[in-house]
């Protein structure tokens, strides 16, 4: 019998050499791809298989390259190549076979910036990039007009921003861009969009003469559109790609850690909030209500858990980056301090609390939990985008905290909520009618969080 088995342990042996090889192959053969020129085909939304080009060096930036009228052509290739010199991945979108799945949508307008997003995520993680990179738009012609629309239509946090070469006088889809910049009907031609909107993140628009119509001055917080002119041809190709570049660097160029920071607006802060997002990064309700209550006197430290937990972070070192976060924001260490997070960043933050040195968790008046979910990764992911959690079960982690310190917000359409398990019937909830978005009614939220805090801070002991 024990000269039966032997051979049967040598095969479970092999195949545990063989899955560890395998996986060790998955794991870094993508990242070698960077020191020699490859190519990709990435697909997403409405956006099939597109080309991702890779440099012969560590990407320093992602582009969305737009084709011009009629698909990829020359000058888009000639585009590619010099962005590529500059070390950039790019995906060559050939705005031909997107425009006929944009003319499919039905309504008022079409919304571009879905299908970029999804684009941009896929290849990243397609090619295990350690950082994530927003992606810088960029294009030639009716290419570079698709740029500038996308980037005025896009929430904060999704895209780096737009560089518009020689664009045309306007963008022949069936419908207009849903917000942004405003436009105009062409006829024959689709529609025009104006170069003078708000804009979330900054824009150069690359041409031979200047426009007619020049940009007033931006509102605060946002960027308006800028011009840069040059006569020749290659010269304007090498301006828009030293363009893409420079935004490229301003979206990379945060702190070490991805974090926004909204200083209270209401005079000297009273509270200091470290606020997670969701996986889709600081933007929509994060963004939202942290401006809210920054209005109300907390300073709000907003942390981009797109980019944050683009790689694996183990709880141990989500404490860490608390205590950093903390320690930058208030040096005195008077402030009370509320943690804060929202779906993905609700579902890790309690991970971490046992890994707060105990002086700092006696600060912590609050941990408010928004649109917590049943179980989690701690790391962003397809799977996650689509909703299908983790291995690791959040409830049991929020019932480590102190009960007194817990606000469990939920929706009452919200059926994977951790909030309503069994283990944690002693801590504070709040149901807001609506989804996981809650009908977008966020001045509610935001006032629910406010009166929570205030509540709680009056019945902790003052810093010394």
């Amino acid at each position: 019998m024990k000269f039966l088995r032997r051979p049967y342990l040598y095969l479970v042996a092999a195949l545990v050499i063989i899955s560890i090889i395998l996986s060790v192959t998955y794991r870094y053969v993508p990242r070698l791809a960077f020191w020699t020129s490859g190519r990709i085909l990435v697909t997403s939304e409405r956006l099939s298989e597109v080309p991702l080009l890779q440099p012969s060096m560590k990407p320093t930036g992602i582009a969305i390259l737009v084709s011009q009228t009629g698909g990829i052509r020359a000058d888009d290739e000639a585009l590619s190549k010099l962005l590529l010199d500059r070390g950039f991945l790019v995906l060559t979108v050939d705005l031909e076979r997107w425009r006929q799945q944009l003319n499919q949508d039905t309504g008022e307008c079409t919304y571009f910036v879905s299908d970029l997003e999804g684009l941009a995520k896929e290849a990243q993680r397609m090619i295990s990039l350690d950082t994530y990179m927003h992606p810088v738009m960029i294009g030639i012609g009716e290419g570079g007009v698709m740029s500038y629309a996308s980037v005025a239509n896009s929430p904060a946090a999704t895209l780096a921003g737009a560089v518009a070469l020689d664009p045309t006088v306007a963008l022949n889809t069936k419908l207009p861009s849903c917000e942004g910049a405003d436009f105009e009907p062409v006829a024959g031609q689709g529609y025009s969009y104006s170069y003078d909107a708000d804009l979330p993140n900054p824009a150069v628009i690359v041409r031979e003469k200047a426009d007619p119509a020049p940009s007033g001055p931006p509102t605060p917080g946002y960027f308006k559109a800028q011009e840069k002119l040059a006569a020749g041809k290659p010269e304007r190709m090498q301006m828009a790609a030293d363009a893409a570049v420079e935004i490229a660097k301003e979206d990379a160029s945060a702190d070490t850690l991805p974090i926004v920071d909204i200083p209270s607006s209401n005079g000297p802060a009273k509270y200091l909030a470290v606020f997670f997002s969701g996986d889709g990064g600081w933007r929509d309700i994060d963004k939202s209500v942290g401006d809210i209550i920054a209005k109300e006197g907390v300073h709000v430290v907003g942390v981009d858990s797109l980019r944050y937990y683009w790689s694996v972070r183990k709880p141990e070192d989500i404490a860490k980056d608390i205590g950093r976060i903390i320690k930058k924001a208030d040096p005195t260490g008077k402030l009370p301090v509320v943690l804060l997070g929202y779906s993905f960043g609700a579902n890790t933050v309690p991970f971490a609390w046992p890994f707060i040195p105990e002086h700092l968790q006696q600060r912590i008046a609050m941990v408010g939990l928004i649109g917590t979910e049943e179980t989690t990764p701690f790391q962003v992911s397809v799977g996650a985008w689509l909703g299908l959690g983790g291995d690791n079960e959040v409830a049991p982690a929020v019932a480590k905290l102190p009960p007194a310190k817990v606000l469990c917000v939920y929706g009452t359409q919200e059926d994977d909520t951790a909030c309503n398990d069994p283990s944690l019937s002693t801590v504070q909830k709040i149901q807001l009618q609506g989804d996981h978005h809650y009908d977008e009614k966020y001045d509610t939220l935001a006032a629910k969080l406010m009166e929570a805090i205030a509540s709680r801070v009056q019945a902790q002991p003052a810093a010394q």
